[in-house]
């Protein structure tokens, strides 16, 4: 039990560190510059190079001859970039936080640019329909401009971004959404008491990631 608390501790505080620099429109991006990490691909094949964490669409990127590139999220089996962790849930990088092999903690986190360029709608048009247009149109580090060096010197120039945090129990390759409704809708109707109890004895908080990890125990139970 002391190993696992242990555990706990060090992979939050390895994300904490690796997310304590300001996200922006120029730097979108989960670390302050391209780590040396391992990509491992469907095909076997694998990538090492530098790497970072695009949070437009949390999406992987490398360097090639100081040029970014992003990997396409289909073909990735698993990334790791320095002792950080990350599997692939519906096209989106997701950052391992605590458990093992059997069933784990994972977080999504993305840049909310939407929430920066709404400004209310006109016309009869959404607000949400007019920001998606105006980040289209934005200038977006990594995706607009893809020199690494060119990026770095304008790194300070962009809008700071807000981000988002969602987070999923991951067992035996199945991703539940950490929500209540979410994870009892997807268990067999014999087990959805259980679940229930469990939930009110340990007293889970859906957005504190050492609490969720509890939720290993009872799938890892089932």
């Amino acid at each position: 039990m002391k190993q696992k608390i242990f555990f706990c501790i060090i992979a939050l505080c390895s994300a904490i560190a690796s997310q304590a620099q300001e996200v922006t429109t120029m730097w979108p991006y989960i670390y302050p510059d391209f780590q040396e990490g391992i990509v491992h691909f469907k095909d076997h094949k694998s990538l090492r190079a530098p790497l970072n964490v695009h949070l437009l669409k949390s999406t992987l990127h490398y360097l090639e001859d100081k040029k970014i590139k992003e990997a396409t999220s289909g073909d990735i089996e698993s990334v790791h970039i320095g002792r950080d962790q990350y599997y692939v849930c519906d096209n989106q990088l997701i950052h391992v936080l605590n458990g093992d092999s059997t069933g784990f903690v994972a977080e999504l986190v993305e840049a909310d640019f939407s929430a920066l360029m709404e400004s209310g709608g006109a016309y009869g048009s959404s607000s949400s329909v007019q920001a998606t247009r105006k980040v289209s149109s934005m200038e977006i580090g990594g995706v607009s401009i893809v020199n690494h060096m060119e990026l770095k010197e304008k790194k300070d120039a962009g809008s700071l971004l807000p981000l988002t945090r969602k987070y999923f129990i991951v067992v035996a390759g199945k991703e539940y959404p950490a929500t209540s409704k979410s994870i009892e809708s997807q268990l067999p109707e014999e087990r959805q008491e259980a679940f229930k109890l469990f939930v009110k004895q340990n007293k889970i908080k859906w957005k504190q990631p050492e609490s969720l990890a509890l939720l290993l125990d009872f799938f890892k139970n089932q």
